[in-house]
């Protein structure tokens, strides 16, 4: 797991990286341009739709799926994922013919009132945009099968590929507009489909012509999507929320939103989605064997490394976001004002790393046990949150409420999952865990803030990229030598004694 773990995280920092690249072209070019405004928002429905449509599947396919592989119930597997692909497919083609058929309507629903110019162009991007909903659709459904089988390496290779031709496609470009911007979007995913399909042909993996066998297994699929669904629309909608309410503050908001959500958004995939990916067929190989105890000792460590990794990352943050984000984006048609909104709302949703992380874990475990009610409530929940929090924000006119409702939202969903996670193991060890580990982070970090405050008044003749550089390597040699010299990165990282395997 351990091995799976880093080449996925590995792949996907890679990712991120390249996302950053098209991200600072479009923002040097661009801007904060109604352009962008349009893209952003052009891109909620497929962006939603394709989240639903992937959690419903982790939860209701991947569980079952790696279950029946671990068995060695070959042919009931081969019919399933068989019958399964010809269902995906057809909800993809489907959804996708909405977008592009109807965009008008579908932006008119839920773009405010006054914003007749925005919804314009945001139609004429989802027509465009919607079209990705195919290769994407069934890029991720092909990649569930290969971690089930253990081919994380080409299912986690797959989305580079799609960033990396996205942004050749956009650097080669004769003229930047939204045009640009949804059709290399398009390039990149049809460029994903073929690395998965590459990859599945390679395993010699068949797809039986009789697949009848597996009805009984694809209504059970089909029949949890009737609480799946409204939860993951609920869970899911955080993000069009924010953007919609941030809408309603005028032209250029959903922009500064933009960017500041793909710089918080690169960590999270990083440390979390990139994670979760293995957690969840492996977390069903050690439910359907009834090793609860082993899910005990993995949540332990999973519980002092995130408070160890989200600490450092958080105050880090917190010191060094405006130069950070100065550096990566502010040029061309982006100037000082939007680096300092950006690396204010960056700060913001930096807060929101922990419980994020913590409960997208439990939630993991959830999915792998099929836990549709429990799905439903958390969704329930998040919806609640964050349209209340951001209804608020809107009426006072304020972007930062409307982007705190991230933190309010993940805060109490994951209070909820650990309400969820002690009724199946024993949870009072992992909160113990979390508390000694947050004294412990928190005892390091008072020097470490001391030497990076320090280190920027040496560095105020640099410029910004070698003072980020002296800066932040003060930091994280603090934080370091204090781990080692302590022997703490011992406690944070490695098997205590008392979690032996049974």
């Amino acid at each position: 797991m351990l091995q799976s773990t880093r080449t996925v995280m590995l792949l996907s920092a890679a990712l991120q990286l390249a996302a950053f690249v098209r991200t600072a072209i479009i923002a040097a070019t661009l801007g904060t341009s109604p352009a962008v405004d349009a893209y952003n928002l052009g891109l909620i429905a497929p962006s939603f739709i394709s989240t639903v449509v992937g959690s419903w599947l982790q939860m209701s396919f991947i569980g079952r799926y790696t279950s029946l592989v671990a068995t060695a119930e070959t042919g009931l597997a081969a019919a399933y994922r068989g019958r399964m692909l010809v269902l995906v497919l057809a909800l993809a083609v489907a959804f996708a013919s909405l977008c592009f058929l109807l965009p008008e309507p579908i932006m008119a629903f839920f773009m405010p009132a006054g914003q007749t110019a925005m919804a314009a162009s945001a139609a004429a991007a989802l027509k465009v945009s919607g079209l990705i909903l195919i290769p994407i659709i069934s890029s991720d459904f092909i990649a569930l099968i290969l971690n089930s089988h253990g081919r994380f390496f080409a299912a986690a290779l797959a989305p580079l590929v799609n960033a990396l031709v996205s942004v050749l496609g956009l650097w080669l470009w004769p003229s930047l507009d939204l045009s640009a911007l949804v059709w290399t979007l398009l390039l990149g995913s049809l460029a994903q489909g073929v690395v998965v399909i590459t990859a599945l042909l390679r395993m010699g993996l068949n797809f039986p012509i009789d697949t009848s066998v597996a009805k009984r297994e694809v209504r059970a699929t089909l029949m949890l999507a009737l609480p799946l669904l409204p939860a993951m629309m609920l869970g899911n909608s955080a993000a069009a929320i924010i953007q919609f309410r941030a809408a309603a503050l005028g032209e250029g908001i959903v922009a500064i939103y933009g960017y500041a959500s793909r710089l918080h958004g690169a960590l999270a995939q990083v440390l979390v989605i990139g994670l979760s990916t293995v957690l969840l067929p492996h977390f069903a190989t050690l439910w359907s064997r009834g090793r609860k105890k082993e899910i005990t000792i993995l949540f332990r460590r999973l519980a002092r490394c995130t408070v160890l990794l989200v600490a450092y990352l958080t105050l880090g943050i917190y010191l060094m976001s405006e130069t950070a984000t100065r550096i990566l984006f502010e040029r061309g048609a982006f100037d000082a004002q939007h680096t300092q909104r950006v690396s204010w709302l960056w700060i913001l949703l930096s807060l929101s790393l922990f419980p994020f992380a913590l409960g997208t874990f439990i939630a993991k475990f959830c999915q792998a046990v099929r836990g549709a009610g429990s799905i439903l409530v958390s969704g329930i929940i998040s919806f609640v949150v964050t349209w209340s929090v951001t209804w608020f924000g809107a009426s006072v006119a304020s972007l930062g409420v409307i982007v705190s409702a991230v933190l309010a939202s993940a805060v109490l969903v994951t209070c909820f999952w650990f309400l969820w996670l002690g009724q199946r193991v024993q949870i009072r060890p992992i909160l113990e865990d979390i508390g000694i580990a947050s004294f412990r982070i928190g005892l390091i970090l008072v020097p470490a803030i001391a030497a990076e405050r320090l280190s920027n008044l040496q560095t105020n003749g640099l410029s910004d990229t070698l003072g980020l550089l002296v800066r932040g390597s003060s930091y994280t040699l603090v934080v370091l030598s204090l781990l080692i010299a302590t022997r703490s990165h011992l406690w944070f990282l490695t098997r205590h004694p008392g979690e032996a395997q049974p």
